[in-house]
């Protein structure tokens, strides 16, 4: 396990800390600039940056972690002050979800999305190389950095040639279940929230199920268990898992998982799993992202919410206050 510093705006630390955790590294230090936008130049004011760099003099840190999305000067500047290297919060999402791919489709995906991600920081180089100056890139040495540059547009336009493919294969798939009477349901939510689990129980089967963030990235889709289907003559259901959702990710990296995000948009009904054992500000927040990022896929069909996680909530009466509030 690693050591990062923390470098944030927030007071909410919880879901950061996750995330760090997630990619093997343990928060050891929390630096707060209490103020209400980012420093353009730094991220953060030079006092702050003073405090920090003389807290690194002394210990053991091997990342530093900004919990905010960072430009690309912002990270060239901070990884030049503290010689360490420097994650926002979208590219520590992009590495847990390079952790968790196992799919060809899911790494093709998460491949498409860091170098989305790569480019504006490939670009801010180029200007420096111009400039006279000489940076690596992503703590990874000298490049020639044009090259590259020109690299990371013939292998964006490779991967969405491969994606395109597969996603008409799942297009065709889905063609095959309508055409055979099958009835879609998607089961969306943030991330953590459950979903595998619900598909697990409606269709009484193991898929494999972990308390992490994002354990699921490719979709997978089950047959609802006939003892659930109370109705004769009722169509058979089919129940999809899909990649979960999480606050603040730039609409390139919903973008780049479309396909898989497409099983949502096209169902017949959206099962939005919510966790009901957390605080109300955090179910607000979470389906509040939650139904923004349907939007953004544009699905348009009938949504169902499923209240998650009522075993650990102590009352009766805590458990509908929270329904009704939310």
């Amino acid at each position: 396990m690693g050591n990062a510093v923390l470098i944030t705006l927030n007071s909410d630390i919880e879901e950061i800390e996750a995330l760090a955790k997630s990619i093997d590294h343990e928060i050891i230090k929390v630096f707060f600039q209490h103020r209400e936008k980012p420093d353009v130049n730094t991220y953060v004011g030079r006092g702050k940056i003073k405090e920090i760099k003389e807290f690194l003099e002394n210990k053991e840190v091997d990342l530093i972690i900004v919990d905010g999305e960072l430009k690309p000067s912002q990270w060239f500047k901070l990884e030049k002050e503290f010689e360490k290297e420097v994650y926002d919060r979208v590219r520590l999402i992009l590495s847990l979800f390079a952790k968790r791919a196992e799919s060809m489709e899911a790494k093709l995906q998460v491949k498409l999305a860091q170098l989305q991600y790569e480019r504006p920081f490939v670009r801010e180089l180029i200007h420096r190389a111009r400039a006279g100056e000489h940076p690596g890139f992503m703590a990874g040495g000298e490049y020639q950095v044009d090259d590259y540059y020109e690299m990371i547009k013939r292998q964006m336009k490779d991967i969405r040639k491969k994606l395109e493919k597969l996603r008409a294969g799942r297009e065709l798939r889905r063609k095959h279940r309508y055409e055979a009477g099958f009835y879609l349901i998607a089961i969306a939510g943030y991330t953590n929230a459950g979903k595998s689990s619900l598909l697990n129980l409606l269709s009484e089967e193991r898929v494999k199920v972990e308390e992490m963030l994002f354990s699921t990235l490719s979709p997978t889709t089950r047959k609802i268990s006939k003892k659930f289907l109370s109705t004769v003559g009722k169509p058979p259901l089919l129940l999809t898992d899909t990649v979960g959702f999480i606050k603040d990710l730039p609409p390139w990296i919903i973008d780049a998982f479309h396909s898989t995000l497409e099983e949502i948009a096209v169902a017949d009904l959206i099962l939005l799993m919510v966790d009901l054992s957390e605080p109300v500000d955090k179910i607000r927040t979470k389906l509040k992202t939650s139904l923004k990022e349907l939007v953004e896929i544009s699905a348009e069909s009938p949504i169902l919410l499923v209240f998650n996680k009522i075993d650990r909530i102590s009352s009766e009466q805590e458990m509908n206050n929270k329904i009704v509030i939310s």
